[in-house]
């Protein structure tokens, strides 16, 4: 019956090669100040190295003006932004998920966006962050299974340094970098919830913040870490912690309507609804091969990418484990195996699942759950590191991790033969610090050797980090945008772009794909691109979205990054329907703003005018004359419809008198997303869509008063109650097992006193 509990106590804090100075007092914070700080100083290296490093891909396009868009809303008090029907495609934030709307900690991520000068700035800062907290998360975990404050230090310093974390999530993909940052803090509170070390309210709020982040890689990380630590609680015989965990679990549960309901009724809708529930083309997939030189900082695997093939170390986890296998003594993982239950369950789930095909269902590149599986190995090392490291047999280990290390460099080098340099480079850094860091262990003073030894594994990943980033520079697998930082900048050289709704047509693809970095920067002085229209504060049609609505964005030829091709500008002018106004009217744009090639020889609706002082870089066309309804949404009506007054009342809201003695449709210049309805007097209209997405109200004959329009993100209202119930019930458990441990704490100071007296 006590197996399982030494199984799960805390590791001692003396081990063999001498005392984890981390026994002491001043320990207990001295460790986690020294990641923090760390990870902080080596997470600013590659913003002075590269100092656009972490505005690649999404992050430049989609992510910073987004962010500083939604920090700007909350600035002007719109609370929540769940959806924003001027951004069109890119306004549906409830439905998209991807900027966790109900989380919190996000809105303080919008805020200190949108009140920087400088976009590069700020978003570097918040990555910095992220990435010192996801350190210090992965801390407290590898402490609460356990391991020594000396060994967590070293595997938590690392982790925000993988080649997937590091190149990706921080560089390009920054809500994985948030929802992967959030992974260690919601498993160290789950873990403690279940060995009754925390009040369960505090185990729903953490694992609730990762829910309510909106990545469906965080909420499978709450459900992968949620059923390993059942089993932990099964084998560990905690019943009480079980029941407990169990309640938590539910109330976790509950939020997931409220966050993925609007995707799952509008997902049908979008343009990247197709596709095989299982499939593989490769990409971002790596293979078991790919892991296994996980210690090589300059391996690049042989995978398809974003822009074409793997350009940067994607699959490195950290330098030191290599060199270490051989001296690390594993029989402590025996005497452990059952407080590591969930440790094991997850990496086994995430390892099959990085392996796995290139698409399952939600999941689609599954490289992104190698940091998933890093985070587990890194438990495991941090607790067998913990014993310390070998001191028998000393050459033969020496000679096994110079082998090692030379095999890794060679099978990295078998996949490229022109890469000698490279792989040459990042072999004979891990041999060096290898060297420096066994020296310290043989011939470092005994109590100072665990704290020496981290000492040079921390330093070793700084080192590392600015080798990687010296030789890869920017992540040239994901998309390059360059696109300009400086706020003020940006909106006093498209200041005359407004007032008024403004589309792009223009296709940059080409000048980005294979134009010069040069080139490509002399765009953004007339063109812009994903969402950073909301940045030069231009109400534009086009934005970046991860799932547009595809009939509207097929109808102006509008990739998912906001850029559209020549046939977008040619479908303005077009007619909407047998009937309609054209697609120009019917969006109530003011500007149309297209490339000189693309305009040439077409001719435009009459009732615009050329502005012929650009002409010699981009064609910007004004409308004459004014609107109709310029304070509504409302675009167009029938000709017997008598429209008396129409205004919109905030983004989610519209209200038109009208008389419509025969009926008819209107037209709106919104997207028609599921979630909208409509009634006149309090007697619900139909609503729908227009060939081109547009939302649209039918009109029974002899209609006559105040038609409402009005916007709620599907299953808001389910969800809001399902969260609300879930969170009472969990600060009811919570109260309730503080009541019980005051009383069992209170049984047990009366026996004590009992038996002294006895």
């Amino acid at each position: 019956m006590t197996a399982p509990t030494r199984a799960d106590a805390p590791a001692p804090e003396v081990v063999r090669e001498g005392v984890d100075s981390g026994g002491s007092r001043a320990g207990r914070w001295l460790w986690p100040l020294l990641v923090v700080l760390a990870t902080a100083a080596f997470a600013t290296i590659p913003a002075v190295l590269e100092p656009e490093f972490y505005l690649r891909g999404d992050s430049a396009a989609q992510f910073a003006p987004t962010w500083w868009y939604l920090g700007t809303l909350l600035r002007r008090g719109e609370f929540l932004p769940l959806f924003d029907p001027g951004s069109f495609a890119g306004g549906n934030y409830a439905a998209e998920t991807l900027f966790g709307v109900y989380n919190p900690v996000n809105w303080l991520i919008w805020l200190v966006v949108s009140g920087a000068d400088d976009l590069r700035v700020s978003v570097t800062a918040v990555k910095v962050v992220l990435m010192a907290l996801l350190a210090l998360g992965t801390y407290v975990l590898a402490r609460e299974y356990g391991a020594a404050r000396w060994a967590s230090a070293a595997v938590a310093v690392a982790l925000p340094f993988s080649g997937f974390t590091l190149f990706w999530d921080a560089g390009s993909w920054t809500n994985g970098l948030v929802a992967f940052t959030w992974t260690p803090w919601m498993w160290w509170a789950l873990r403690r919830t279940l060995h009754g070390r925390l009040n369960p309210f505090w185990g729903f709020l953490v694992a609730a913040m990762a829910v309510l982040q909106g990545n469906p890689y965080g909420t499978l990380a709450v459900v992968v870490v949620g059923v390993g630590l059942v089993l932990e609680g099964l084998v560990l015989r905690r019943w009480r912690g079980l029941a407990v965990l169990a309640v938590v679990g539910a109330c976790v549960a509950a939020l997931l309507p409220l966050v993925y309901l609007p995707l799952v009724e509008t997902v049908s809708l979008a343009a990247r609804a197709e596709g095989a529930l299982v499939m593989n083309n490769g990409r971002l997939r790596p293979t078991l091969a790919d892991l296994l030189l996980a210690g090589s900082p300059t391996h690049v695997p042989p995978i398809a990418a974003i822009t074409g093939p793997m350009a940067v170390p994607a699959t490195y986890w950290a330098w030191f484990v290599v060199p270490l296998l051989p001296w690390l003594r594993l029989d402590a993982l025996r005497e452990r195996l059952g407080g590591l239950t969930a440790v094991g369950v997850a990496g086994l789930v995430w390892f099959a699942m990085t392996v796995g095909p290139s698409k399952l269902w939600l999941f689609r590149w599954p490289l992104r759950l190698s940091e998933y599986l890093f985070l587990c190995l890194s438990l495991v090392l941090a607790v067998v590191l913990s014993r310390g490291l070998a001191r028998d047999r000393v050459l033969l280990r020496g000679a096994a991790s110079a082998g090692l290390v030379l095999l890794s460099g060679w099978l990295a080098l078998s996949e490229d033969p022109e890469l000698l340099r490279r792989v040459g480079l990042g072999t004979v850094a891990v041999l060096a610090l290898a060297l420096v860091a066994l020296a310290v262990h043989r011939l470092a003073p005994a109590r100072l050797g665990a704290a020496l030894l981290a000492g040079v594994l921390v330093l070793g990943t700084g080192a590392t980090t600015a080798l990687q980033v010296r030789v890869f520079g920017e992540n040239a697998s994901s998309r390059v945008w360059h696109v300009p930082t400086d706020v003020a900048g940006l909106q006093a050289r498209f200041a005359d772009w407004g007032p008024g709704t403004v589309v792009q047509i223009a296709d940059l693809r080409g000048v980005q794909e294979r134009g010069s970095d040069e080139r490509l920067r002399a765009q953004w002085s007339d063109y812009l691109a994903g969402s950073m229209f909301h940045v030069a504060g231009v109400d534009a049609v086009n934005n970046y979205t991860g799932m547009g609505l595809e009939t509207f964005t097929s109808s102006l030829c509008m990739n998912y990054d906001g850029l559209a091709r020549a046939c977008g500008y040619e479908r303005l002018w077009q007619p909407v329907g047998e009937d309609g106004a054209t697609l120009a009217d019917q969006l109530k744009l003011s500007t149309v703003v297209t490339q000189p090639q693309i305009a040439r020889g077409r001719t435009t609706d009459a009732g615009w005018t050329r502005d012929r002082s650009v002409d010699s870089r981009a064609v910007v066309l004004r409308r004459d004359d004014p609107l109709p309804w310029p304070d509504s949404r409302l675009a167009q009506a029938p000709g017997d419809v008598a429209v008396v007054a129409a205004r919109s009342d905030g983004p989610r809201r519209d209200e038109v008198e009208l008389r419509a003695p025969e009926g008819g449709t209107l037209v709106f210049a919104t997207l028609g997303w599921p979630g909208y309805e409509a009634s006149l007097d309090g007697r619900p209209v139909p609503v729908g869509r227009n060939e081109v997405g547009l939302l649209e109200v039918d009109l029974p004959p002899g209609s006559e008063g105040t038609l409402e329009v009005a916007f709620t993100p599907p299953g808001q209202r389910v969800g809001l109650l399902l969260a609300g119930l879930g969170t009472l019930l969990a600060a009811a458990t919570g109260a309730l097992v503080a009541v019980l441990s005051r009383r069992q704490r209170r049984r047990a100071e009366v026996s004590d006193r009992a038996d002294a007296s006895g």
